[in-house]
């Protein structure tokens, strides 16, 4: 190389995606698990939350996060995102008369499938070590096995159970997301994680 050649260092200035994601499902579980509870019917406002804050910002936050490297984050959210597209998708399509509603049973197993994806990224979580991480994901897994029991069951009791622990998950990855943005741009942990 000659003295006078120069050398090009690209830094990466691109921002941690994850506070986006745990944004989009904290916000859109919280509002779908107080239906569960009963303080308001699914409705528009749940397929809004669903399609625009779940299933967008958590698709933007993995495609983001696997630009960064994260195979972690790019998987889990992901995933996740699209999860909320689907779930918006099975309250509309029926609802349009595009296709018939999807039985108890047939629920049931969507439910147990993404529990059981869950439970595998819930292991990946503990080599991550973040605890925050950790208990959203405890949490949303045992949201996804309570709804499948829901579901095959029927049991309302069951439900609010269940809405009350996916308001849990939901309050959790809030604050994970805004945990993860106060310490930034504190440049150190004011809230731990």
């Amino acid at each position: 190389m000659s003295e006078n050649a120069a050398s090009t260092v690209i830094v990466d200035k691109t921002a941690n995606a994850a506070p986006l994601g745990f944004t989009g499902l904290g916000l859109a579980a919280v509002l779908l698990s107080l239906s569960y509870i009963g303080v308001y019917p699914v409705g528009s406002m749940i397929v809004s939350m669903a399609i625009f804050l779940g299933g967008f910002a958590q698709v933007f936050a993995g495609i983001m996060s696997w630009k960064k490297g994260d195979i972690f984050a790019g998987t889990a959210f992901s995933a996740f995102g699209l999860f909320w597209f689907s779930l918006a998708g099975l309250i509309v399509m029926p609802a349009m008369g595009w296709i018939e509603a999807s039985s108890g049973l047939a629920m049931a197993a969507y439910l147990f499938i993404w529990g059981v994806y869950t439970f595998v990224m819930l292991i990946i979580t503990i080599k991550i070590g973040v605890k925050a991480l950790q208990f959203v994901f405890v949490t949303l897994f045992i949201l996804f096995m309570l709804l499948a029991v829901v579901n095959a069951t029927g049991s309302a009791g069951l439900l609010v159970v269940a809405g009350y622990v996916g308001l849990i998950m939901g309050l959790a990855s809030m604050y994970t997301a805004l945990a993860m943005v106060m310490n930034e741009v504190h440049g150190k942990t004011v809230a731990p994680l």
